[in-house]
């Protein structure tokens, strides 16, 4: 009777468990902890909670305990920064047989063409009273502090030297430089019956032996050397001869004389003049020609450009002599020079208060002088190698002098 009492007892006890763990199971799914993948916008690790039951036996319901559970994150990739590549090709094309021929380069306007210096018009002005840059002829004295003397150079006082005096030595060894810039040169110097030879150096490069003997002294110059644009160096030094008539080797410098062109002047000197080649003769003896060059047909040369200095004169002959008196010179007249066939102005000039105007031109057609105001004009001959050429123009007396503008 006590052992069924005690197991009902059990059985009874063993019911409400029963019953807690089928509604637990029912009530509760099965819990389980599943990797969750979580992509921050930083890319950055974060720690997701996730919660796990842990069932208890117990009368009362069971509670739940967070736990922290670790969640891979996403590795961000390495950022690549796109660049841009150009390739560049390059063409030669080669054209064999392909001739393409030359073309002038025009010159700008208003440029001035001159095949050398022009002569100088004496006075020159002196470089000693004005500053540099010079333009056209310019007179440097033998005291200029420019002109560098090797030994000591004595200095002579003449009436007829430029300036009034010059520079002499009896060494025939001495030199003298001077430094300048310009495309001409002409070198002033004493002649006399006891000076010597010299030799005038430009760049190292000898331009000229000059011989300075004369029966009675004289101030002579040089040719216009004609130079390059630039800097240059002048050199005068003895050239250890002398005249057979001369008494002495002395040196002497009276000035020396720079031409500079101006922005729109430019000196192109004519081509040199180069003998052609000519066919030796064969001999005749037991030689016969098979073939031989070509014959070279001549062709026509161009007239080069010269430079032409035309002077005119436009006076009032109030006496009636046929000739320029002073103060009968006619001041302000317009004295051009055309080219023939189209009458292009090539250069213009008025005249001073003497009547004296000249023009300096350079021309490879002919041409002519005009004085539009009286209807004058003369014919520059077109064969004319250059030089210079002088016009007068007489008004008769009833041209009076007030009536001329």
């Amino acid at each position: 009777m006590k052992r069924r009492i005690l197991v009902g007892l059990i059985v009874l006890a063993i019911i409400p468990w029963a019953g807690v763990l089928v509604f637990l199971h029912a009530q509760t799914p099965d819990l389980a902890a599943l990797p969750t993948l979580l992509v921050l916008p930083t890319l950055t690790p974060s720690i997701t909670p996730s919660l796990t039951g842990t069932p208890t036996i117990s009368p009362v319901p069971p509670t739940l305990s967070p736990s922290f559970t670790p969640s891979p994150t996403e590795t961000a990739a390495p950022t690549l920064t796109p660049t841009l590549a150009t390739r560049v090709l390059e063409i030669s094309a080669v054209m064999p047989g392909v001739f393409v021929p030359p073309t002038l380069t025009p010159f700008p306007p208003g440029l001035i063409l001159l095949p050398a210096p022009p002569q100088p018009l004496e006075p020159l002005p002196n470089a000693t009273y004005q500053p540099p840059p010079y333009e056209g002829w310019y007179r440097f004295e033998s005291d200029h502090p420019n002109v560098r003397y090797a030994t000591s150079w004595e200095r002579r006082l003449h009436n007829d030297a430029s300036q009034g005096q010059y520079h002499r030595t009896e060494n025939a060894g001495s030199a003298l430089t001077f430094a300048f810039e310009g495309e001409g040169l002409q070198i002033r110097y004493v002649a006399a019956r006891n000076m010597g030879m010299f030799q005038v150096m430009v760049d190292g490069v000898v331009m000229e032996t000059v011989d300075a003997y004369a029966p009675e002294i004289a101030f002579e110059g040089t040719r216009i050397y004609t130079l390059s644009s630039g800097s240059h160096r002048l050199e005068i030094r003895g050239a250890g001869q002398k005249n057979p008539q001369s008494e002495g080797y002395v040196l002497s410098l009276d000035a020396v004389q720079v031409f500079r062109g101006s922005a729109n002047t430019l000196i192109l000197p004519p081509a040199l003049e180069t003998a052609a080649p000519t066919l030796a003769p064969l001999p005749a003896a037991g030689v016969e020609l098979i073939a031989a060059p070509s014959t070279v047909q001549p062709t026509a040369t161009p007239i080069p450009p010269r430079l032409i200095t035309v002077s005119v004169v436009i006076a009032y002959d109030e006496n009636g002599n046929r000739s320029v008196d002073p103060a009968e010179g006619v001041r302000g007249i317009s004295v051009r020079v055309v080219e023939v066939g189209t009458n292009r102005v090539i250069t213009q000039a008025f005249t001073d208060g003497g009547g004296y105007a000249q023009l300096q031109v350079v021309a490879a057609a002919p041409a002519r002088v005009v004085v539009p105001y009286f209807g004058k004009f003369w014919e520059i001959n077109s064969g004319r190698a250059g030089g210079d050429l002088r016009f007068t123009l007489l008004l008769t007396p009833g041209n009076q002098p007030g009536l001329i503008p």
